[in-house]
């Protein structure tokens, strides 16, 4: 059976499709589409332009879905994206009329939890710290022995402290400094640490995904490697300050889609490995999508192995 799951999150919404059968999970078609949704909040609610855009979408992945993978069973969850808008009751009828799905809106901690969930099938999840930056929040799940100990959802993400912080295309100092203070205030919420490390922090998500795609460019790591160590972030971090290397056009090359959002995603990052103590990141190809499969649609967790075909 084909199972068809739809992440419509912040800044990106996405769509997976699994094949399950024979006690095996097999992603088999993704696709993505920058949505942008931050984008149409205004005075706490979601316009109609970003309510019209998220059905435009939605009605794309429906199609493919039925259309070409032989899908019947369609799920869609929304994060952030529905979750911190005054108008979500509106919102969410209007996106069920328009388009036959029924958005589950996910809390914060579930997020997070669904997340670790994900993550954990396929990451060494022994112990450390998981992070999963989007595009209107950051969820964070401290993790020891393969368990979530404490969960927390973070109001600041790579496109809404774009919105909120940069004037332009791309920041500047001033700004970046602005986003730093967004994002530490945020943090200090965080007393887990104290004074314990975590070396590890787990990523998810398209932006941790996407700071290892540039970094497999920019400092020529092997491109099966999905582990770096957290100086790169540094390094990547001060090439974007200053500019150097042209980096901008091999980001513009390498993940165009992440231009304006990249550098707020990155000051999220070096923070969290400052607070943590934190000296790796491991990259998970998997995440929130195949932890709501397993445990919203499937809830048979210990009895899937999710591979990719």
């Amino acid at each position: 059976m084909n199972y068809a799951i739809i992440d419509l999150g912040s800044n990106t919404a996405r769509l997976s499709i699994y094949r399950c059968e024979n006690n095996q999970t097999v992603k088999i078609f993704s696709s993505k589409k920058i949505a942008g949704l931050a984008g149409y909040v205004s005075n706490g609610a979601l316009k109609t332009e970003g309510i019209q855009k998220a059905c435009v979408v939605l009605n794309k992945f429906k199609e493919l879905a039925l259309k070409y993978t032989d899908v019947t069973n369609i799920y869609l969850f929304a994060t952030a994206s529905l979750r911190n808008i005054q108008n979500r009751d509106e919102t969410v009828r209007i996106i069920t009329e328009k388009t036959s799905l029924i958005p589950d809106v996910l809390s914060g901690d579930e997020e997070a939890t669904i997340g670790f969930s994900g993550a954990s099938q396929f990451a060494d999840c022994t112990n450390g710290i998981m992070i999963d930056i989007g595009g209107a929040s950051t969820e964070l799940v401290l993790f020891k022995n393969y368990k979530a100990v404490k969960v927390i959802s973070l109001p600041i993400g790579c496109l809404n402290l774009s919105i909120d912080y940069v004037n332009k295309i791309l920041p500047t100092e001033y700004e970046r400094k602005q986003i730093k203070t967004a994002v530490n205030h945020q943090l200090s919420k965080i007393d887990w640490n104290k004074d314990d490390k975590y070396p590890l922090i787990v990523g998810i998500g398209g932006t941790v995904r996407a700071v290892l795609k540039l970094s497999h460019v920019v400092f020529n790591l092997p491109l099966e490697q999905n582990k770096i160590e957290t100086c790169y972030v540094k390094k990547m971090a001060k090439l974007l300050k200053n500019n150097e290397n042209d980096i901008y056009q091999t980001i513009y090359k390498t993940i165009p889609e992440r231009l304006f959002t990249i550098t707020p995603g990155l000051i999220i990052l070096q923070q969290a490995i400052k607070k943590f103590g934190s000296e790796n990141i491991l990259v998970s190809k998997y995440g929130i999508r195949e932890g709501y499969l397993a445990d919203r649609v499937l809830k048979k967790n210990d009895k899937h192995n999710i591979n990719e075909r």
